[in-house]
């Protein structure tokens, strides 16, 4: 019965070691997200040329507020265009990038701006014309504060008709705008963590291809823009790395109801060591400030093992080493008897 309950433990201290090293050296396989909406990347597509491409505009409750979006034909041929409003959200993968809700007739579930822009006429445009198109936003008196948002596209008006520009695509201009009153500002870090092939852990065996992840929530009702920086300290306190966040020019926004992530290449990194990340970040019109903190380990794989071999080295020993003691006892003891 002994000797059955010492292989049962000396297997279950195997398979607990194993796992261990395969949890250090395998990656977990993470599921991929997928949307069906799209978002413009550009204000050039397809013959047609698009300014602004975004545009912040503030749009008092009960009032209308006029903002003009500037289109151009770069092509030979004259362009009928009609123009689509579409509210967009933030996209699943967290990128930031706008996801345009393409149906005409859906609208966005909160912060729409469809709703507010009223009928724009459609534009014919000649080869290498540009025209000035009048966006009309008429926001209501019961209108919550907050932000709305939405896209101004340009379609072809009639493809049949001769001439014209056949785009296989449509061309947009974003449009956030922001009805002032009761906001409520409020952004946290979703999660600070660092990855390799996108796969989160504490331990890594090696310093290269080492990302650190932020991502923040906004659980408020406007937009908002975080800043900062975020500083990398070896196991000796000393700054081994510091940068900065959403640093472009306009910073990029984190719509509400989303999240959105940020990726920070770690470089500088020793082969052997603990680091700690931390990070302050700014945002909101009070500069309201938030933190993060997160700590891993680059342990190269030889030492892992070896470490691994010695604690199931000891953990035998202490198994065996006292039955061992025990059995030499008692064969002294049985030749001592026998010699009387």
């Amino acid at each position: 019965m002994k000797k059955d309950m010492v292989k049962k433990q000396i297997r279950a201290i195997l398979i607990v070691l194993v796992a261990l090293f395969a949890g250090v050296i395998t990656p977990v396989a993470q599921a991929a997200t997928t949307t069906q909406s799209v978002a413009p990347t550009s204000n050039t597509n397809n013959g047609l040329k698009i300014s602004p491409v975004r545009r912040d505009v503030i749009a008092q409750a009960g009032a209308t507020t006029t903002v003009e979006v500037t289109v151009q034909n770069v092509q030979t041929g004259t362009a009928n265009l009609r123009a689509v409003v579409n509210d967009f959200i933030a996209s699943a993968n967290e990128s930031g990038q706008p996801a345009l809700i393409l149906d005409e007739n859906q609208y966005a579930a909160s912060h729409s701006l469809k709703r507010f822009v009223g009928p724009i006429p459609n534009v014919t445009l000649k080869p290498n014309e540009a025209k000035n198109v009048k966006v009309n936003i008429i926001v209501p008196k019961n209108a919550a504060a907050g932000g709305y948002y939405g896209a101004v596209r340009f379609l072809p008006a009639d493809n049949n008709v001769k001439n014209n520009v056949v785009l296989s695509a449509s061309l947009g201009s974003l449009i956030l705008v922001r009805v002032p009153g009761d906001i409520h500002e409020s952004l946290s870090v979703a999660s600070l963590d660092v990855r390799n092939q996108n796969v989160a852990r504490k331990l890594f065996t090696t310093p290269k291809d080492l990302t650190a992840v932020l991502r923040f929530q906004n659980q408020g009702d406007i937009q908002v823009e975080p800043f900062g920086n975020i500083s990398v300290r070896d196991m000796h306190g000393k700054e081994v790395m510091r940068q900065e966040i959403n640093n472009t020019d306009p910073r990029g926004n984190v719509l509400p109801d989303s999240v959105r992530r940020f990726d920070v290449a770690l470089k500088s990194l020793g082969k052997f060591g603990k680091y700690t990340i931390q990070g302050s970040f700014g945002y909101g019109t009070t500069g309201q400030l938030v933190q993060a903190k997160t700590t891993f380990y680059v342990v190269p794989l030889p030492l892992i093992i070896t470490v691994g071999v010695i604690i199931l080295l000891i953990i035998l020993g202490i198994i065996f080493i006292p039955k061992a003691i025990k059995g030499y006892n008692r064969r002294i003891l049985r030749n001592a008897r026998s010699k009387k």
